[in-house]
């Protein structure tokens, strides 16, 4: 039995999602070492960290 390999508009949108979030996490986190400041360096790990979930949970 063969799945059907084509992604839903809901499958795209997550991996939008998740692929922003890696894109704001990358100069978040070099603007926290850049400024030496905890919280933006923070943000930016949080981000990744909300991006890699959305992966590992949301694969199709």
């Amino acid at each position: 039995m063969s799945r059907n390999s084509a992604r839903t508009p809901a499958d795209s949108r997550m991996r939008r999602m998740s692929l922003s979030l890696a894109a704001t996490a990358l100069p978040v986190c070099a603007l926290g070492v850049a400024y030496d400041t905890l919280w933006l360096l923070g943000a930016g790990a949080w981000l990744l960290i909300a991006a890699v979930l959305i992966e590992l949970v949301y694969r199709p």
